[in-house]
C-alpha cells in the first residue's frame, strides 16, 4: 500500500474521532512553537467559528467534507506581515502534493488555501488583531463555488 492510500485510510479512520471531538477545539502542541487551535471545517460546518489566541499560539484546519475547500483569510486587507502560514512538517509531503498543503496569496492579496479532506498540513500565526475568513466548496475546476456564500470564521490574537 502506497503512503498516499496509507493517508486516506487513516484520515477515513479518523472521521469517527473527529466526530467526537466536534463540540470542543484541543489546543495541541506543535514541536517548537506555542499551542495549536484546530478548527474543523466541512461543507456546512465550522468548529468553532470564532476563536481567540495568544500571538504565540498557531490555528490549524481539518476538513471533514468530502471534497475540496477554501479557505480565504478576507480581513485585514493587508496581510502581509500579519499573518504567517507554513508547514508543519515538510518531510512528510509527497511529490506533488506541497500545492496542496501552503497558502499562497491570491490575486487580491489574500492568503488562500485549497484544504483536501483531512488534516491540513499548515498552520497559520498571527500578529495581534481581528481576522477574518472564508471557507467555501469548490467545483470540479477547483474555483470556489459563487452561488454559495461560504461559512465566515473569526480569530481574535490577543497580546501576551
Amino acid at each position: 500500500m502506497t503512503r498516499s492510500w496509507k493517508r486516506v485510510l487513516a484520515g477515513w479512520l479518523c472521521l469517527p474521532a473527529l466526530a467526537g471531538c466536534a463540540g470542543r477545539s484541543h489546543p495541541v502542541a506543535a514541536a517548537g512553537t506555542g499551542p495549536r487551535t484546530t478548527i474543523i471545517m466541512g461543507a456546512t460546518r465550522l468548529d468553532p467559528n470564532d476563536v481567540t489566541i495568544s500571538e504565540s499560539d498557531l490555528v490549524g484546519f481539518t476538513s471533514t467534507a468530502g471534497n475540496p475547500l477554501q479557505v480565504e483569510f478576507v480581513q485585514p486587507d493587508t496581510q502581509t506581515g500579519k499573518i504567517t502560514c507554513r508547514l508543519i512538517d515538510p518531510a512528510a509531503l509527497e511529490r506533488g502534493e506541497k500545492p496542496w498543503a501552503e497558502f499562497r496569496m491570491n490575486e487580491h492579496g489574500h492568503l488562500t488555501a485549497y484544504v483536501p479532506p483531512g488534516p491540513f498540513p499548515s498552520a497559520c500565526s498571527f500578529a495581534p488583531g481581528h481576522y477574518a475568513y472564508r471557507v467555501r466548496e469548490v467545483g470540479a475546476d477547483m474555483r470556489p463555488l459563487e452561488e454559495k456564500l461560504g461559512q465566515l470564521g473569526l480569530i481574535t490574537v490577543r497580546e501576551r
